[in-house]
């Protein structure tokens, strides 16, 4: 009894000694600001905020407490770590998750998603239910391209992998999404990729291009025919064309040519054998209008062209020039067919999180829309690190992690300068869910982008659902972690506005007499009527038939809240659709990108 009464005695003294230590930090500390910010903390529920703003305000937690605890921590330290704890409470983001991704965008646009086997469509796993749930349009992830659906080498006759009654991969994917009652986008018809060397030769062979278009023909017959066909309906839009420019193209100098920017025949096949045995008046880059040509002979879908790095200046303006040129040309030699030849252009968007703002994607949606076509947001995923094999774990399963599981050493990239290697560390960063929250912010200025072009967009397709299963996983560029649980991407793309803490964009129409004005002053022209009539009765008439009326094809033409009048998506949708089919903007006037028509009352 003596001994543990002397062993207490003991104790106390190091308890007294430690508290000596430690007393003049704490004095030093506000410690009702300290009580307070840890009771906030306490107080909170992690169910309710998103995973990684939580997860940053419990390191931070951690941090006050170990601080607390340490006899040589100072009062600075303490209160550092105070501040930063509560700079994490307050940057917290509420947890509003869309139970359906597609029906919460469904007055804007169709929200899409690839295919890569039979359990993308299956309800009974966890990957089938997201996809089931969120998505209403799907793309195959590798089963519709062209060395998928056909082989043979050069100078052979192709062999097809679809036919009547056929069960290939495609086959799978395009009947279970028609049972699931899912549209599908066809991906792709024409590519320098990813092809079957009897179609075109390859870059190592000798077709002429009389060979390449007969072949071109058949094979884009084969392909679109067997899919109207067999599952009538299903197939609504096509990739015809897919990366006929070269990759970089950053800027074109003033009175650039579009062809000048084509892959090459050491890159391409359709443009080496459409190079041999050209006449006069024929070029390379024919492959381009014939693809489409096919195309629009053998499917009613909706024909677009897809490429790559579209938020970059150049790449995006020449693409709009081959887009106008085509179509005019068409128009010339197809009088009869009151359709666009090309009548949209896929957006891939495999973009960075540091280096592709939302405000160069909208300078190349602004470029394309010149073009008086329409968009798709194609292959969406955000990359975070740069350059492209940046990733510090690399792409193979046995290094992957979770951005959630990232520390210190593994945020650093594995290639590229100094500078981009160490582009996180660089700026303060120290773990992944940092990044996890930047890439979500990103994610959500995109889909607000979006939106507000959403009378010009088709759909936007993100490419995979979780990042272990992503064809680019070192860079966890999607909205999903590995256990299928989701990222703070997944509530920023649910609900843009709440996770950036900003108000909807508010827009006011102009009236529709003013929209007809901007047309023809912005175009310098006066569209004449089938009949005659000059353009003045175009502001007339469509004043007339918008202005007066409470709605529009049985839609509202604008929402009040308050003295507030927001712009319906419906009713904007339905403007522009009027002032397209309007006899009067016949091949006369190029149609503005719509939200020009629109100006911001918050301002």
């Amino acid at each position: 009894m003596k001994k543990m009464k002397k062993l207490l005695s003991i104790c106390m003294v190091f308890a007294l000694l430690a508290g000596a230590f430690t007393m003049p930090a704490l004095a030093n500390t506000n410690e009702s600001s300290l009580q307070s910010a840890m009771e906030k903390f306490e107080g909170l529920d992690e169910n309710v905020y998103t995973p990684a703003t939580y997860r940053l305000a419990k390191m931070e937690y951690d941090k006050v407490k170990v601080l607390v605890d340490d006899q040589n921590a100072t009062a600075e330290e303490i209160n550092n770590a105070i501040n930063a704890l509560n700079n994490r409470i307050a940057a917290l983001r509420v947890a509003n998750g869309s139970e359906s991704l597609w029906k919460t965008y469904e007055d804007y646009f169709e929200m899409g998603n690839i295919y890569s086997g039979a359990g993308n469509l299956n309800p009974g796993n966890t990957r089938g239910l997201l996809t089931s749930s969120h998505f209403n349009i799907l793309t195959a992830e590798n089963s519709m391209k062209p060395e998928s659906l056909s082989s043979g080498r050069a100078g052979q006759k192709g062999t097809f992998n679809i036919f009547p009654g056929s069960n290939h991969a495609s086959d799978q994917f395009v009947s279970q999404a028609q049972a699931s009652g899912k549209k599908v986008h066809g991906h792709v018809l024409v590519w320098h990729s990813q092809s079957p060397n009897w179609v075109n030769g390859g870059t190592n062979g000798n077709y002429t291009r009389a060979q390449a278009r007969e072949n071109m023909e058949l094979y884009v017959k084969t392909v679109v025919e067997h899919f109207d066909t067999q599952y009538p309906g299903v197939i609504t839009t096509w990739d015809v064309v897919n990366e006929a420019f070269i990759d970089e193209l950053p800027s074109i100098p003033e009175g650039a040519n579009w062809k000048n920017y084509l892959r090459r025949g050491n890159q391409s096949g359709w443009y080496k054998s459409y190079s041999n045995g050209m006449v006069e008046g024929q070029d390379p880059s024919d492959f381009i209008y014939d693809a489409f040509v096919f195309a629009r002979k053998y499917t009613d879908a909706k024909l677009f062209y897809n490429d790559f790095n579209m938020y970059e200046d150049g790449k995006s303006k020449v693409a709009a020039m081959m887009v106008k040129e085509l179509n005019a040309r068409y128009k010339n030699e197809h009088p009869e067919d009151p359709r666009q030849l090309i009548e949209g252009v896929g957006m891939q968007s495999h973009n960075y999180i540091m280096d592709t703002p939302p405000s160069k994607v909208e300078n190349g949606m602004l470029n394309l829309l010149s073009a008086g076509v329409d968009l798709m947001i194609t292959e969406l995923d955000l990359f975070a690190w740069y350059p492209w094999n940046a990733e510090p774990t690399g792409g193979s399963l046995a290094g992957y992690k979770d951005l959630r599981d990232r520390g210190i050493g593994d945020i650093i990239g594995a290639t590229g300068t100094e500078e981009q290697r160490n582009y996180w560390v660089n700026r303060g960063i120290t773990n992944g869910s940092e990044i996890e929250v930047i890439q979500a912010e990103v994610f959500a200025e995109y889909l607000r982008l979006y939106k507000n072009y959403s009378a010009s967009i088709d759909r936007v397709t993100f490419w995979g659902l979780n990042d272990i299963q992503s064809w680019r996983r070192g860079h966890n560029p999607l909205l999903w972690n590995s256990d299928f649980s989701p990222k703070d991407a997944f509530y920023a793309v649910s609900d843009p506005e709440g996770y950036l803490g900003v108000d909807p964009i508010q827009v006011k129409p102009i009236p529709a007499s003013k929209v007809a004005e901007i047309i023809l002053n912005y175009n310098d022209v006066k569209p004449a009527y089938k009949n005659g009539k000059k353009g003045g009765n175009l502001i007339s008439e469509v004043a007339k038939l918008m202005g007066p009326k409470a709605s529009f094809n049985n839609e509202p033409q604008s929402i009040k809240k308050g003295e507030l009048e927001l712009s319906n998506p419906a009713y904007r949708k339905a403007v522009l659709n009027h002032l397209k089919s309007h006899p009067a903007l016949e091949d006369k006037i190029l149609i503005m990108p719509p939200d020009t028509f629109f100006i911001d009352s918050t301002k």
